[in-house]
């Protein structure tokens, strides 16, 4: 039998890998190779490195290298999912709240098939009535803005927040929600000779859905929350139990002095 030849370290050149045109051609990392066995190879890069904002080093990207210039030593990259991390999403659940998920592939204008896991978290716990619609919400949201966008401005929208903003714009017509997140993405299927282009600044349509409620999924007057002011007493509580631990650490620190 005859055995493959493995390249050796010599005859391997450092290739530098970049971003595609949506998130501006950023030079993500390098990988080390010969010519015929870098494609397909993927790179993970953190959202952080693209935005500077630190709420964002939860989240990784991945991206795919879909074009080799030997020339110019470098690899062109496609994105192929993201997700956050397992703390991130732990932390997204608090207690007494109801957790909505839904996993769904989604086809843009472009053919592009994408698999989204979303998660909402509501303030308090929801009914499994409004449950559903809230799920339902979920998958309308994508699936319209999927019918009408292409990939490159899809990601943008996936990655960045814009399609959460709106599911939870409408789904607090149903049960306030403290948090939606699409906590995970994947690149199932792309069109043969798909290419990435620049996205535009142009802004997002506002979605509107026609939701059938029934009566169980109507707020009750008495669960209607301010989120902002709920929002406001949580973190007032978690500073005055971080300034009672402190004074307590203090005083055992005096007592031990003495």
């Amino acid at each position: 039998m005859s055995q493959k030849s493995r390249s050796t370290y010599k005859e391997k050149t450092w290739y530098e890998v970049y971003a595609p045109e949506s998130f501006d051609n950023r030079k993500i990392g390098e990988i080390i190779g010969v010519e015929g066995n870098l494609m397909d190879r993927t790179v993970e890069a953190l959202l952080y490195n693209f935005t500077n904002n630190y709420d964002d080093v939860n989240c990784k990207l991945v991206f795919k290298v879909i074009d080799v210039n030997s020339e110019a030593e470098t690899c062109k990259t496609t994105l192929t999912g993201h997700s956050y991390t397992t703390d991130f999403t732990r932390r997204m659940v608090g207690k007494g709240a109801s957790k909505v998920s839904s996993i769904k592939n989604y086809t843009t204008k472009d053919d592009y098939i994408y698999r989204l896991t979303v998660v909402c978290v509501t303030i308090r716990r929801a009914r499994s009535s409004q449950k559903r619609v809230i799920r339902k919400i979920i998958r309308e949201v994508l699936k319209k803005f999927a019918k009408t966008l292409e990939h490159e401005k899809y990601i943008t929208g996936m990655i960045f927040g814009e399609f959460e903003n709106q599911i939870q714009r409408i789904a607090k017509t149903i049960f306030p929600l403290f948090n939606c997140k699409i906590i995970k993405s994947k690149l199932v299927s792309m069109p043969e000779g798909g290419t990435d282009q620049k996205v535009g600044d142009d802004e997002f349509e506002i979605v509107e859905l026609d939701i059938e409620r029934t009566r169980k999924s109507e707020i009750r007057r008495t669960e209607r929350i301010n989120v902002n002011k709920y929002a406001q007493q949580k973190k007032y509580r978690n500073r005055k139990k971080e300034e009672e631990e402190e004074d307590s650490s203090d005083e055992e620190e005096e007592e031990e002095e003495t």
